[in-house]
């Protein structure tokens, strides 16, 4: 089950003009229904589980010595309570950061949602620090608890169409965004934001899910899923839509420029 966490409520004085959503690069694939011209064509994305995507995590590693040729960085994913897999092993050169003294490498860590159909499961790793010399040195192994987290954003003024969660672990890092459902419209339904990006410009999806929005009591409660290791400080903020078409307004509430911060 879902921890969850801190909960915002939309207060206009917090929020601050952002810049126009990204809309699909020119040559984009798109899924089409069968029959529909392109001119006005329904895109439909994959039905997947909510929330269901990818966390990225920067891993560092600073050269204590010198006459190091490369860093290996080594992981494996597993089922809670089991010793770790290394036959499953995923292993990766990590990049130099030239002109750092000393020396620092990263690697940006792709760790899925899900592992065998679970949502929680230990995330294994160590660094493998190749010589010059021929000589190799292996760290001791970490394991991280990666497990699902709750986040919500609640709406007083009633005029919120979308909201998204704009965060990173260990600092701003390596930002990531990930959409926000407001509970009254199901995952995967007609207007949910799992077709956002496939829809973002479509002024059907919009109008029909600013139609479905007034249906739901205000309060709104928007709520989102996102993977991280236990005990890992995230940092966020909230991107939020207000309107649709000509009317449509991008706002930021990140804590009046100060951003928001919890440890998981």
């Amino acid at each position: 089950m879902a921890d969850t966490h801190k909960k915002h409520d939309l207060n206009p004085t917090t929020l601050e003009e952002a810049p126009a959503m990204p809309v699909l690069a020119e040559g984009s694939p798109v899924t089409t229904k069968s029959g529909d011209s392109a001119g006005g064509a329904s895109i439909e994305a994959p039905l997947t589980r909510p929330f269901e995507g990818f966390t990225y995590i920067k891993k560092e590693w600073v050269d204590q010595e010198d006459e190091i040729e490369k860093v290996t960085f080594n992981m494996t994913l597993g089922a809670l309570n089991l010793p770790a897999d290394w036959t499953r092993t995923q292993s990766s050169t990590m990049m130099p950061e030239w002109g750092t003294v000393p020396l620092r490498r990263t690697w940006i860590v792709r760790l899925p949602t899900h592992f065998e159909g679970k949502d929680q499961y230990l995330f294994h790793y160590f660094f493998q620090a190749s010589h010059l010399s021929g000589g190799e040195r292996v760290s001791r192994t970490f394991t991280h608890y990666i497990a699902p987290h709750q986040f919500e954003f609640i709406d007083h003024s009633g005029a919120v169409i979308h909201a998204r969660l704009h965060w990173s672990l260990g600092g701003w890092q390596y930002p990531q965004d990930t959409e926000m459902e407001v509970d009254g419209i199901d995952w995967g339904s007609e207007f949910s934001v799992i077709h956002s990006l496939y829809r973002a410009n479509d002024p059907l999806y919009e109008k029909g899910r600013s139609l479905v929005m007034k249906t739901i009591p205000v309060p709104r409660r928007f709520h989102c899923l996102i993977w991280a290791p236990k005990g890992a400080e995230v940092k966020y903020c909230f991107h939020i839509q207000r309107g649709t078409g000509e009317k449509a307004e991008m706002l930021w509430d990140n804590n009046f420029g100060k951003d928001y911060s919890l440890i998981l």
